[in-house]
C-alpha cells in the first residue's frame, strides 16, 4: 500500500503542478508504478477540465474562448513539462544536424527559433481544433477525459518498445527502473478498460478507433525517432504526449 501511494504522488510530483513536497525514494517499484498510474493521471486531469467546460457550457462564452481555455488547461496542468520536450525536440529536428548533434541540442536548455516555432503551431493547432470542435458541437466531457488518458497509455508503448538514445539523462533513468513487462501487461489492461468505458459512456466505436490511430502513431513515432535521434528521451517522451494528443484532436474532429 506504500508502494501504490508513493507511486501516485510520484507521478503527481513528476508530471503536474501539484506541489508535492514528500521526498519519495525512486527504486524500481516506485518509478513502475508512477508510470503504471500515469494513463488515469491524464484521465484525472482530464476530468478537471471536463467539470470547468461543463461550467463553461452554463455561459454565454464563445467557442473559441472554451477552446482556448480547454487547451491553456492542459497545460497549466502541466506546468508546460511536455511542452518544453516538444520545443527541445522541435530545435532539435530542424537543425538538419547528424544525429549526435541533435541529442547535444536537446539537452540544451536555450529556445531557438525553430523550437518557438514548433511550440507555436502546436498550441495554436490545438486551440483551433478545439474551438472547431466546440462550434460542431463535438467535443464533450468523456472526449477531455480519454484524450489525455490515451496519449499517456500510449506513451508506455512507446517507452517499452524504443531503447534510450544515450546511458544517462531523466529518460535513461526512467527507462532502466521499470520492470518493462509488468508495465506493459498493467497498460495493455489500463487502455482495455478505459477504452471500454468511454465506448459505453459515448455509444460510439470512435474511441476503438482514436486507439487504433494512435497504435500506428507509436509504431512511427519509434521509427522516426530512432533514425533522427537514435532512440528515445526524457524530451521526446513528453513531445510524444504534445503530440499524440493533438493527432487525437484532430482525428476526432474529423472522424465525427
Amino acid at each position: 500500500m506504500k508502494t501504490i501511494l508513493a507511486s501516485v504522488l510520484l507521478t503527481f510530483q513528476f508530471f503536474t503542478i501539484v506541489p508535492v513536497t514528500k521526498n519519495i525514494d525512486l527504486n524500481h517499484k516506485t518509478v513502475t508504478g508512477m508510470f503504471q498510474f500515469l494513463p488515469w493521471l491524464g484521465a484525472f486531469m482530464g476530468a478537471v477540465v471536463a467539470l470547468i467546460f461543463e461550467g463553461l457550457q452554463l455561459t454565454n462564452s464563445s467557442s473559441l474562448l472554451i477552446g482556448f481555455l480547454m487547451a491553456m488547461a492542459f497545460i497549466i496542468w502541466t506546468g508546460g513539462l511536455h511542452l518544453d520536450g516538444f520545443t527541445d525536440m522541435g530545435d532539435a529536428y530542424f537543425s538538419y544536424q547528424d544525429v549526435k548533434k541533435r541529442q547535444e541540442i536537446l539537452d540544451d536548455p536555450r529556445v531557438g527559433a525553430f523550437g518557438a516555432m514548433a511550440l507555436l503551431f502546436l498550441v495554436l493547432t490545438k486551440i483551433i481544433f478545439l474551438t472547431e470542435l466546440v462550434t460542431q458541437g463535438i467535443l464533450a466531457s468523456y472526449w477531455l477525459i480519454f484524450v489525455p488518458f490515451l496519449a499517456r497509455t500510449a506513451l508506455g508503448f512507446y517507452l517499452v518498445w524504443t531503447k534510450p538514445s544515450k546511458d544517462k539523462g531523466i529518460g535513461f533513468f526512467f527507462r532502466t527502473h521499470i520492470h518493462l513487462t509488468q508495465y506493459l501487461l498493467f497498460t495493455v489492461v489500463s487502455l482495455l478498460i478505459g477504452t471500454a468505458l468511454i465506448m459505453y459512456w459515448a455509444h460510439t466505436w470512435i474511441p476503438a478507433v482514436l486507439v487504433g490511430i494512435t497504435l500506428i502513431a507509436v509504431v512511427c513515432y519509434k521509427m522516426w525517432t530512432k533514425k533522427n535521434f537514435g532512440g528515445a528521451s526524457g524530451d521526446l517522451y513528453g513531445a510524444f504526449i504534445e503530440g499524440t494528443e493533438a493527432l487525437l484532436w484532430i482525428t476526432l474532429l474529423c472522424l465525427s
